[in-house]
C-alpha cells in the first residue's frame, strides 16, 4: 500500500517544508485581502503599457486627482457610515449644497476663502446631522432617510440658485480677476498651488485636502475609542449597546462627519469647475460607494479602512484616466466600473477563499483509485466496496409463517 502525506506538510521527521497545495492555501486568502492593491498595480501597468509617456506625466496626475478629489473626500465620509452599517445617498447633493453656498458667499457676500470653506463644512454637517437623527432617533432606514435628504437638498439648491450656475470668477474694476476669486481658484483650479511652485503636485489643494482627510480619519478609526465604537456598532449594534456604547450618538456622529466632508468637497468642486451648478455631484454617491467597496469594506458593516477606500478611489481615478487617454467612450467606462464593483463584492464573500482553498487542497490530495491511499478517500465509498463479515451483518428477521412452523414442530415433539 502506498503512503500519502497530508497536504501542506512534509514527510514525518523531515524539514516540515510546506508542499505546493499548502503554499497555495496560504496564498489564496492573502490575495483576497490585497485585492485593492493588486487592482491598483494592474491599472498602473495597463496605463504604462498603453500610454506610458502621457500617463506618468505630473500634469496628467494632477488633473486626474484634482477631478476625482471631491469624490474621494466623499468616499472617506461614506467609509465611516458603511462601517457603521449604514449608507448615505445624499453626499452628492450635499456637495452641490456646499458648492452653491461657496459660490454665493464669494460672489454676493465677498467672504474670504478662509471663512467660506468652514462655513460650507458646517452647512454640510447640519444636513448630515439631520440624516443621523432620522436614522437613529426616528428609526428610519438610512437608505430611505438619505434618499429623501438627497431629494430635499437638490430642491433647495435649485430653488436657491434659480436653476442656474453661479460663476466663481469675479472681475475687478480694472478687468482683472478679483483677489477673492483668485484665492478661491486655488482650491481646485488645475495649475494653482497653495504652498508654492516648488512642490507642484503636493501643494495642489485637492490633492493636499484628500491626503490630509485620509490620514486624519484613518487615525480616528484605528487609534481612538470613537473609531472602535464605529466598528462595534457596525459589527453588532445590540452587543455594542450592551457593552456601554452609545449607538445613537455614534450613528448621528458618522452621518454628521459624512455631511461635513461633503461640505468640504463642495468648494473644491466649485473651484475646479469655476462655477457652482445645481446638478453638481450627481452620481458622486455611487462613485463614493464603489471606492469604499473596492477598498475592501463590507456593506454589512463592521469592516473597512480609510486607507483601503483611498486605494479604491485611486483605482477609479486612474481607471477613468487610462480609459480616457485610450479614447474609450463614457458609456464603456460606466460598464467597466460596474463590472469592477461586482467583482469586488464577489471577492469579499467570506467563504469564497475558504472554499477555493479547500477545493485546491482536495485537488492536490486526490490520488489514483488503485493506490490504496487513505488521505483524500471517501470512507463511505471504501466501506461500500468491501463485503461486511457475517458477524457484522444485520440480523435477519424470520417471516411470520416460518415462526409459526417452528412453533408447530416444537409442540409435536412434546415440549411445552
Amino acid at each position: 500500500m502506498s503512503t500519502q502525506f497530508v497536504a501542506g506538510t512534509g514527510p514525518p521527521g523531515g524539514s516540515g517544508t510546506p508542499t505546493t497545495p499548502g503554499r497555495i492555501k496560504r496564498i489564496v486568502p492573502l490575495l483576497g485581502s490585497l485585492q485593492g492593491y493588486i487592482g491598483l498595480v494592474l491599472i498602473v501597468l495597463i496605463g504604462v503599457w498603453t500610454k506610458g509617456n502621457i500617463f506618468f506625466d505630473i500634469d496628467n496626475f494632477t488633473r486626474a486627482i484634482g477631478y476625482f478629489a471631491p469624490r474621494g473626500i466623499l468616499a472617506v465620509g461614506m467609509t465611516l457610515v458603511i462601517i457603521a452599517a449604514g449608507i448615505d445617498l445624499s453626499v452628492g447633493a450635499l456637495l452641490a449644497v456646499g458648492s452653491t453656498a461657496a459660490a454665493w458667499l464669494l460672489t454676493d457676500q465677498n467672504w474670504p476663502v478662509v471663512a467660506i470653506v468652514p462655513a460650507c463644512m458646517v452647512i454640510g454637517a447640519i444636513f448630515g446631522m439631520v440624516n443621523g437623527a432620522g436614522t437613529a432617533l426616528l428609526r428610519i432606514q438610512s437608505f430611505v432617510m438619505t434618499l429623501a435628504m438627497m431629494t430635499i437638498a437638490r430642491g433647495i439648491v435649485r430653488e436657491f440658485s434659480g436653476n442656474r450656475s453661479i460663476g466663481t470668477l469675479v472681475l475687478g474694476p480694472g478687468g482683472d480677476i478679483a483677489p477673492g476669486s483668485a484665492d478661491f481658484s486655488k482650491l481646485g483650479t488645475p495649475g494653482t498651488s497653495v504652498l508654492g511652485a516648488s512642490v507642484p503636485f503636493v501643494s495642489y489643494f485637492p490633492v493636499l485636502a484628500l491626503v490630509v482627510v485620509v490620514i486624519v480619519f484613518q487615525l480616528v478609526l484605528s487609534k481612538t475609542k470613537f473609531g472602535r465604537h464605529i466598528y462595534a456598532v457596525g459589527g453588532n449594534p445590540t452587543a455594542a449597546r450592551l457593552s456601554g456604547v452609545n449607538v445613537t450618538r455614534v450613528t448621528i456622529a458618522v452621518f454628521t462627519l459624512s455631511g461635513l466632508l461633503a461640505g468640504l468637497a463642495g468648494p473644491i468642486s466649485a473651484a475646479f469647475n469655476a462655477s457652482a451648478d445645481p446638478v453638481a455631484g450627481s452620481g458622486y454617491e455611487l462613485d463614493a460607494i464603489a471606492a469604499v467597496v473596492i477598498g475592501g469594506a463590507s456593506l454589512a458593516g463592521g469592516r473597512g479602512t480609510v486607507v483601503g477606500t483611498f486605494v479604491g478611489a485611486l483605482i477609479l481615478t486612474l481607471l477613468d484616466n487610462v480609459l480616457g487617454l485610450n479614447n474609450i467612450s463614457d458609456n464603456w467606462q460606466l460598464i467597466v466600473k460596474g463590472i469592477i464593483v461586482i467583482l469586488a463584492v464577489v471577492i469579499q464573500r467570506p467563504d469564497l477563499f475558504a472554499d477555493l482553498s479547500a477545493w485546491i487542497s482536495r485537488t492536490f490530495r486526490r490520488g489514483p483509485a488503485d493506490t490504496g491511499s487513505i488521505e483524500g478517500a471517501d470512507p463511505l465509498a471504501a466501506n461500500a466496496s468491501v463485503p461486511l463479515p457475517v458477524s457484522a451483518s444485520a440480523p435477519t428477521l424470520r417471516k411470520p409463517d416460518d415462526t409459526a412452523a417452528a412453533r408447530g414442530s416444537g409442540n409435536d415433539s412434546g415440549h411445552p
